[in-house]
């Protein structure tokens, strides 16, 4: 027998003991969690998940339980179903407001120790997960996980999955930030702004316009709409314009002040008749009326982070480059809350719509 020979058998056998190894389920059998949520009932962890019920014409179906701690929660989760729940395709994580306010930690911990758990969104709710959930029921199990993603990509939400939470809850330097969820008046589930953290506790919410200007000052994509109130030849009108690209830089200087300039892209759906952006002089005005605003409101942002105590931006992280002996505890406790904010912003009108 040739060398050659021999290695071909010994690979054939190796991969038939290998694939006898691999645990397998049928898909019929098992229970695939799509989206999970998280809140506290008194003093107990209550999950509810939705998964696709086989046994029942494969109709979503909505379960819930409650336990001491997460751990146990699977388990009171199986005590429910005929079938065992698998985690790995989970593609939503919701915690509801009184848990987000309690403290995510125990929760956050057993997740980051799950190998199972791929690329995931994390969100927040300021109601209850369960009211989310059952919303979804009628609709595909990606929904939320696709209403998050289209809200990242083009609406001015911040990026936001499991490792970029990561990155922000262990990381020293920055606070985390989470996609609120909510149901409106007509039933409808929408992204509303974001909550921002302490530590595993929530803190602070912030608007849609809040968070999109977060965003500006910390994401690589600028795509959003920013609306602003406009007083020009003699007239008043709020109008929106969207980015469309950009540039950001966050420094911290010597004299302990955070300057963020902003160099924006950005086109017009339409405008009013009496502003005509073919006119220098107007073009002028409506350039410097928007940056003004931009500016003016994204340290008005930065101001009330401050007030908070809260640090979603990472000014923490930015001035622990510069001072080998940087304490988190004594940034947070002298320094971050004496810091000034100068924020300049630059704008470039790419496209324009017709007037109305």
């Amino acid at each position: 027998m040739t060398n050659n020979a021999f290695v071909k058998i010994i690979i054939v056998a190796l991969s038939l003991n290998l694939a006898g190894c691999v645990p397998h389920n049928i898909i019929n059998e098992v229970s695939l969690m799509h989206n999970v949520g998280y809140d506290k009932e008194e003093d107990m962890l209550k999950a509810s998940v939705v998964y696709p019920n086989y046994a029942e014409n494969n109709n979503p179906a909505l379960i819930s339980a409650a336990a001491k701690n997460p751990s146990s929660l699977q388990e009171e989760l199986g005590h429910l179903s005929q079938f065992p729940f698998e985690i790995g395709q989970v593609r939503l994580i919701i915690f509801g407001d009184k848990l987000s306010r309690n403290g995510l930690a125990d929760v956050l911990d057993t997740i980051c120790k799950d190998p199972k758990i791929g690329i995931i969104r994390i969100v927040i709710t300021d109601g209850s997960p369960d009211l989310i959930l059952s919303k979804t029921l009628n609709k595909s199990p990606l929904f939320l996980m696709n209403l998050i993603d289209k809200s990242i990509e083009n609406e001015g939400i911040p990026e936001s999955d499991l490792h970029v939470m990561y990155d922000q809850y262990f990381g020293s330097g920055i606070d985390m930030s989470l996609p609120n969820l909510i149901v409106d008046s007509k039933g409808n589930i929408k992204v509303d702004g974001m909550g921002i953290f302490k530590g595993d506790k929530l803190v602070l919410r912030i608007s849609d316009k809040e968070t999109f200007l977060l965003k500006l000052m910390t994401d690589r994509n600028k795509r959003g709409v920013y609306s602003f109130t406009l007083n020009m030849n003699g007239h008043k009108a709020n109008i929106g314009v969207r980015t469309i690209k950009g540039k950001h830089k966050v420094k911290v200087n010597l004299r302990e002040q955070v300057k963020v300039s902003l160099n924006l892209d950005i086109e017009l759906d339409s405008l009013p008749e009496w502003i005509n952006l073919e006119k220098e002089e107007d073009l002028k005005l409506f350039n410097k009326a928007l940056q003004k605003s931009i500016s003016n409101e994204a340290e008005l942002l930065l101001k009330d982070f401050q007030s908070n105590g809260v640090d979603p931006l990472g000014v923490g992280r930015m001035y622990k480059v510069n001072h080998r002996n940087f304490s988190k505890q004594s940034f947070y406790d002298r320094i971050y809350p004496n810091m000034t904010y100068d924020v300049s912003t630059k704008i470039v009108v790419r496209q324009t719509g017709v007037g109305k």
